[in-house]
């Protein structure tokens, strides 16, 4: 009975012990404040496709330039809070399966603990049964030999005294005998009970199966929903490296442009400096034209000398006519290379709106993910925290009969240690009787030898005045 009841409290310690388990294996399932990304209305993005530009070439290309290095920074910015808030989610994380851990290794030896005492229990328990048998055994040893005594004492009638003490003994037997059917009755009893105890203990069994079964189904929900969006967030951060990847050539390639149209504007000032240069030359060479024709009439002497002069100067001027006209054709060629370069920059600002909208499209999408996990997260922990309640009340009221059970169990506890009691005392007091017994069979044995001996002195003396009356018959 002993031995059940230990039984009964190793399974319930080893019913708590899954429970602590499971409380502290529970994930305990939280949207990251990480994943709140800045909308789309707000982001540097939004605000480059919805302003407009200025109208000087320049001017618009410094501007574009620096809102794509603004926009490139923001973006670099955010994804360094997202993985850095990754980071510390997974470090908290991390933390709690360390605090876990060290509380599954501070329980493991009080675990020990209680097994070693549990079964030092056991076999103790198993060592009074084994003690219990022997006095029964010797209880039966002790009838046999009362029996085969009181066989033997109804053969010697004859004396009163053993008749008192066989009455005696008989007495003792009775009482010893219905003490034996009322502990027999005593242990049917306990039997039952414990029987009843077992049937409640597989009851509960079943129901902390079943309540173990509903917990893993629970936590494997949690774990797909959590694996869900993990993956999700994780595809919506490919889609958006991707896109940023995509964006990424966009500042080299105004940089280029813009360091194209300084040159070429470097190259029109050049040949603006030129013709204003040429121009004033001509207007000098004019003044001096009209000073000359002003002159011709005072200078007819030097008349040949201008000419000569003026043949230079027409050589000259054909020259420089010749270069202003090659400067002219190179300024056309730059202000369509100016055109060519327009068109590029407007072409990459209609796809860097596209990619603008694209993201914006995506961070939405992002935001909508974020809410539905969230309502599934809230979902799973309304469920998990009903299911703990109702667990915790199922356990106080196991706990609740555990008590109880412990409470039988040491008033049985008592009963037994005073039925031995009971038990070693009648047991002593029959092995005096049987001691008892046995001095005065020895003493019934030695009278009757005693007796046997003077009968066989009297059968002698009887058979020698015999032997006298044969031998004087023969005589005569």
């Amino acid at each position: 009975m002993e031995g059940e009841v230990k039984e009964i409290q190793m399974e319930l310690a080893a019913i708590r012990r899954d429970r602590m388990n499971l409380h502290a294996l529970k994930p305990d399932f939280v949207v990251p404040t990480s994943l709140k990304l800045v909308p789309p209305a707000q982001s540097g993005l939004y605000q480059q496709a919805t302003r407009h530009l200025p109208l000087s070439d320049s001017e618009q290309c410094k501007y574009l330039y620096k809102k794509t290095q603004k926009d490139s920074n923001q973006s670099d910015n955010e994804i360094m809070i997202l993985f850095l808030q990754d980071t510390d989610v997974k470090s908290k994380y991390v933390d709690e399966e360390k605090i876990r851990e060290d509380d599954i290794d501070y329980r493991i030896p009080q675990i020990a603990k209680l097994r070693e005492e549990l079964i030092r229990a056991k076999n103790a328990a198993d060592e009074e049964r084994l003690q219990r048998e022997k006095y029964e055994g010797k209880l039966k040893d002790l009838e046999v030999k009362l029996n085969g005594l009181c066989n033997s004492t109804i053969v010697e009638d004859y004396r009163k005294k053993s008749n008192e003490e066989l009455s005696n003994l008989k007495k003792q037997l009775r009482d010893a005998s219905e003490e034996i059917e009322e502990m027999k009755i005593t242990i049917t009893e306990k039997n039952e009970q414990l029987q009843e105890y077992r049937l409640k203990y597989l009851q509960a069994q079943q129901q902390v199966e079943e309540y173990k079964r509903q917990l893993d189904l629970i936590e494997y929900d949690n774990k797909q929903v959590s694996d869900q969006i993990q993956i999700e967030i994780q595809k919506m951060k490919m889609q958006f490296q991707e896109k940023l990847q995509d964006l990424a050539p966009l500042p080299d390639l105004l940089k280029g442009a813009q360091i194209q149209l300084q040159e070429a504007r470097q190259l029109q000032k050049l040949a603006e400096d030129n013709t204003h240069e040429f121009s004033n030359e001509l207007h000098r060479v004019k003044e001096k034209l009209v000073i000359a024709v002003s002159n011709l009439n005072q200078e007819k002497a030097e008349r040949t000398k201008l000419i000569d002069e003026n043949k230079a100067v027409k050589s000259d001027l054909e020259e420089k006519r010749m270069e202003v006209e090659d400067l002219n054709r190179a300024v056309d060629d730059l202000k369509c290379n100016v055109l060519r370069l327009e068109e590029k920059l407007t072409h990459l600002e209609a796809r860097y709106k596209e990619k603008a909208t694209e993201c914006a499209n995506f961070l939405k999408e992002i935001d909508e993910c974020r809410n539905e996990s969230s309502r599934a997260a809230a979902k799973t922990r309304e469920r998990s925290e009903s299911m703990r309640r109702y667990m915790q009340t199922q356990i106080s009221e196991l706990e609740r009969q555990l008590i109880q059970s412990r409470a039988q169990c040491r008033a049985c506890l008592k009963e037994r240690d005073d039925i031995r009691q009971r038990m070693q005392i009648q047991v002593t007091n029959l092995q005096e009787n049987f001691d008892m017994v046995e001095i005065r069979l020895r003493t019934l044995q030695n009278q009757i030898a005693s007796l046997k001996s003077s009968y066989a002195v009297i059968l002698a003396n009887e058979e020698d005045p015999c032997e006298i009356n044969m031998a004087t018959c023969t005589c005569d």
